[in-house]
């Protein structure tokens, strides 16, 4: 299908269907970047130019992408399991050829002839050209041929044992029964929800939607300490030796590259640059927190001896989310289970929609159900439309869990933005993936106000990268330094916070007269201040275990350092588990987790700047827009931010947020 507008395409990815189809354009996709690295790699060097060497790539990867994005999106949503194992097989087949086509000879000669006649380059191109030679370099491509060969071997097992701790954590289905005493203090309609064994006990999973109102407002401690132990054992019995397999791989490759450790050789392609520096922002960071989430701590515990009537009783790790939810219940009197009664998920998103397109100048157009392919009958499309009429691609929303499907919440790119030959512009496509509850047969679904926080961050995702004007497929929306990634994302969450904002969609399920008041909504906020040091504490605990385990050194115990940093920074966690085994950053976000805090500090300073001119200030919206989204990796992020600042970045305003009065 597609659309054709003034200077831009529009498509939409031809999904295939059934496992032969899925194995057959694996097929075809390995063919033809076979083909096209050996016509590029095989052209005359006195004779290359920008067309046939950066270009060209730049075009086989667009073109990969193309098959390979919607091949790897379907192994993580579709429903039928035979679907999921042959895209499963492709992407393990096409990771082992693009480890192959990295170290092509020829590649990488037509690159560095173009480097040495290049002259006057600039733009994109110059960066461009900068980033395919750190690139090579990081290869090794300037080593001897052995060594090349065993780099390449390296990085070929390495995928496949992340392909495969990825695949143990979204198939493990481990799950607790607990009677209806134990399911005390959670509401009538999510009991109602749950399954049910043939002993009449009901059936708590695993998955977010059923273990976080467990952990929250369950009173029996018992079952939350049962319920968190199994959470944190997540396919730990393969995962855990996997993972430390993992860490071996890595440190040997930075080695054999000529790097001191993992950390190394990962930041060097970030904001942060060096472990230095990421360790100097985390200790920064916890050294600031330490004060207030030390008293955040001693209120919940003081809460719990209230509540136990227990004085030597004291806050363990299971008793986090409780106790947090119950603070915040009893001393601002906000009940999440109340408050999300005025969060139904459809009306949410509608109002979400209303509100970029009066920051940004777009609008969201649903497409009718049947003009499109679905994967699952609750998928739905939207095509993204700038106020001036131009078309700028498509998003699917897949909302609600099941079986098989990813279980956590992210954003699929499944067609790149870039400059056709001819000029056009083609338009991205992306889908959103959550986990929200389903409706039941008398309420909509409903989520909670972390939950519209997740929908929001998680557009904020989508919106970097079909906004994009980037004229290279490399850097496409969200290809830029790993540590801005969540910037334009988090950025975002801000506005779930404004009463003006709130008060525009959060109406009550069945009294749609009734709105979320604004002395509500203060509470909130006073409530979220309430507890933030210990958020970011956990933050802190998690980018330290993740820098920890991948310093220079061999022979590493992934459990031992992640739970023992946790245990110090954070709160103990249990000795018989084993929480970095169902870690699922640690395949794409290794030596890069503090990029979530990272990124939420340059978020706030984005965010002071809509301080300054008003919340829905359009021109601060569209500065962003265009300063922050329309980029993509197209020029060096520091830029960017300086560009929709209009100064240095600071910290200043994420401190001042952060460590305001609650």
């Amino acid at each position: 299908m597609k659309i054709q507008e003034p200077a831009n395409v529009l498509s939409l990815p031809p999904f295939e269907t059934t496992a032969e189809e899925i194995r057959k354009s694996g097929e075809k996709l390995l063919a033809m970047s076979q083909e096209l690295t050996k016509r590029i790699g095989s052209q005359n060097l006195a004779d290359v130019t920008l067309e046939s060497s950066l270009r060209a790539i730049d075009d086989l990867d667009f073109d990969e992408g193309q098959i390979f994005g919607r091949i790897y999106f379907l192994q993580n949503v579709h429903p039928d399991p035979d679907v999921r194992e042959a895209a499963r097989e492709v992407q393990v087949a096409f990771q082992a050829w693009c480890i192959e086509r990295a170290y092509d000879e020829g590649l990488f000669k037509v690159t560095e002839a173009f480097a040495k006649k290049a002259t006057g380059l600039g733009g994109e191109e110059k960066k461009l050209l900068e980033e395919r030679l750190k690139d090579y370099r990081r290869l090794g491509m300037h080593l001897p041929e052995i060594e090349r060969m065993e780099l390449k071997r390296l990085q070929k097992k390495l995928s496949e044992i992340e392909t495969h701790f990825s695949k143990n954590i979204q198939e493990y289905n481990d799950c607790l029964y607990a009677t209806l005493d134990q399911l005390e203090g959670l509401e009538p309609s999510f009991i109602e929800s749950l399954e049910r064994d043939l002993e009449g006990r009901y059936r708590i999973s695993l998955e977010y939607p059923e273990f976080l109102p467990v952990m929250e407002h369950a009173h029996d401690e018992n079952l939350r300490r049962e319920l968190f132990i199994k959470k944190n054992n997540t396919a730990a019995q393969e995962n855990s030796k996997l993972l430390n397999e993992m860490l071996q791989l890595r440190q040997e490759i930075a080695e054999r590259l000529g790097y001191q450790s993992w950390n190394h050789y990962v930041l060097e392609k970030r904001m942060a640059q060096t472990p230095e520096k990421v360790q100097a922002f985390l200790d920064h960071l916890e050294s600031r927190l330490r004060a207030q989430a030390d008293s955040e701590l001693k209120k919940l515990q003081d809460l719990k001896i209230e509540t136990t009537k227990d004085l030597q009783a004291e806050i363990h790790i299971w008793d986090y989310y409780f106790y947090s939810s119950l603070y915040k219940k009893q001393n601002f009197d906000v009940n999440s289970q109340t408050i999300k009664e005025y969060f139904p998920l459809n009306q949410v998103i509608d109002g979400m929609f209303e509100l970029i397109r009066k920051l940004f100048g777009i609008k969201m157009e649903e497409q009718k159900a049947g003009s499109f392919y679905r994967w699952h009958e609750e998928v739905r499309l939207f095509k993204v439309v700038d106020e001036s009429g131009e078309g700028l691609g498509y998003f699917y929303l897949d909302l609600h869990p099941r079986e098989g499907k990813y279980n956590h919440a992210a954003a699929f790119g499944l067609i790149d933005g870039k400059q056709l030959h001819d000029g056009r512009y083609q338009r991205p496509v992306s889908a959103m993936v959550c986990n929200f509850p389903r409706p039941s047969k008398d309420r909509p679904s409903l989520i909670p106000h972390a939950e519209v926080e997740t929908l929001f961050h998680e557009f904020g995702h989508i919106l970097h990268g079909l906004l994009t004007r980037a004229k290279y497929a490399a850097f496409s929306g969200t290809s830029v330094a790993w540590d801005f990634v969540e910037a334009p994302s988090q950025v975002l969450e801000n506005w779930i916070w404004d009463a003006e904002v709130l008060q525009s969609f959060a109406r009550h399920y069945e009294r749609n007269s009734d709105t979320l008041s604004k002395a509500l909504i203060d509470k909130m906020n006073q409530a979220r201040k309430s507890g933030s040091a210990l958020f970011y504490l956990r933050q802190v605990a998690l980018a330290k275990s993740d820098i920890e385990m991948h310093r220079e050194g061999r022979d590493k115990d992934s459990i031992a350092i992640s739970n023992k940093i946790i245990s110090s920074v954070f709160l103990p966690l249990p000795q018989q588990t084993a929480f970095a085994a169902g870690w699922g950053h640690m395949t794409n976000y290794a030596s890069g987790y503090y990029g979530y805090a990272w990124a939420d500090v340059m978020a706030a300073d984005l965010f002071s700047e809509f301080k300054k001119t008003g919340i829905l200030d359009h021109a601060t919206g569209r500065r962003l827009r265009q300063e922050i989204y329309e980029p993509g990796g197209s020029r060096d992020e520091n830029e960017s931010l300086k560009a929709f600042l209009r100064r240095e970045p600071s910290d200043e305003a994420f401190f001042n947020e952060l460590l305001g009065s609650a």
